[in-house]
Parts: structure tokens; sequence; C-alpha cells
């Protein structure tokens, strides 16, 4: 869930990447899209790049974006008639992703909450998701309480689960390092 300018980046190293760009602001959205159709055919951005809204809550965006990262990242292979017919329940469309990846995501204090919410849900349907957040501290404390947010979402949704967790989630934890640049201060750096 990336910024446009990333995703060329991104996309631009490793060829054949499939990204989604996500925001809440509509004008911020228009802006990614005309971005991403500006790039030669030769990028493949167009088919590689998908731009869409992120709600924020334990829903993890809504339908609209589950269904986005379903389509952008399923496998791709031709199902059977076995297949098509079978009773399962789609594979929940979190488990898809591999990397969330956001930076200039927390503006103060009260964005802490659905912040949290989001990393915390993503990180219990998907504990194998990498989840790396670049942020610049404008509130006293705010990436501490961040990190603690992150913590105990996860610690509650573990003891709300009815059938046995997940190991890699046992003991949870969310690190926090300083980025130490000249031109960035106050930039820190959340991994889980």
């Amino acid at each position: 869930m990336l910024s446009a300018g990333l995703s060329l980046a991104l996309n631009d190293i490793v060829s054949m990447t499939r990204l989604i760009c996500t925001d809440n602001d509509k004008p911020t959205l228009k802006n990614m899209r005309h971005k991403i159709c500006r790039q030669p055919a030769s990028t493949n951005m167009n088919k590689n790049v998908r731009i869409e809204t992120m709600d924020r809550g334990d829903d993890v965006g809504g339908d609209k974006f589950s269904s986005a990262v379903r389509s952008q990242f399923r496998n791709r292979k031709t199902k059977t008639t076995d297949e098509t017919c079978s009773d399962e329940q789609p594979e929940d469309p979190i488990r898809l992703l591999s990397n969330l990846i956001a930076s200039d995501v927390l503006y103060s204090t009260t964005t802490v909450d659905p912040l949290s919410s989001v990393i915390s849900a993503v990180k219990l349907r998907n504990p194998d998701v990498i989840v790396v957040l670049l942020l610049k501290e404008r509130s006293p404390n705010s990436v501490v309480i961040l990190k603690q947010k992150i913590e105990l979402r996860v610690e509650r949704g573990l003891e709300m689960e009815h059938e046995p967790c997940d190991s890699n989630l046992q003991g949870f934890q969310v690190s926090v390092r300083n980025v130490i640049h000249n031109d960035l201060e106050d930039m820190k750096m959340v991994e889980c």
C-alpha cells in the first residue's frame, strides 16, 4: 500500500511486481491514477499497479479494497471444474499480501487508533506479512503509543481466537528505530 512515487520506483526495480497504492483522499487517488496512466506502456504500470481507496478500521479497507486485493494478487492459474464447484470459502485476500509499506501515515495522536487498528488486523489475518512504516513523529510519544496499541490489539486478537493461534505471532513485538538523516528530523521506522 504505497504512494505512486514509491510504486513507480519499485516497479522499475522489480518488473512484474504487483502493487496496490491506497489513500482515503479522493484528489490524492485521482493524482495517483493520473501518474500511473502517464507511464510508458513498456513499464506495464497499468497492469502491475492498482489504485484503490482504503478505509481505516478493523475490516482492513472494506469490501471494495478486499476485492481489489483479491483481484490484484490472487493466483492467476485457470481453475478446473472441480475447484470452481468446491464448497470451500474463498481465501482471505489479506493472506495474499506479502508486504505492507506505508509512509507519512501518522499525523497526530488522533490517527493512532485507526492506524493501529489496520496494522493489527492485517497481522492477525496474515501473520507472515511484513509491515514497514516510515513515520515523522509530529506529536510527543505518538510512535511509542502506536507501537503499544498495535501490540495490545494483536495480543487481544490472539486471546479472542477460538482456534490455536499462529505460532508466528507468539511473543509479537513491534520494533521502532530512529532514522538518522540530515534532512529528516524525528523520523522513525516501525517494523513488525
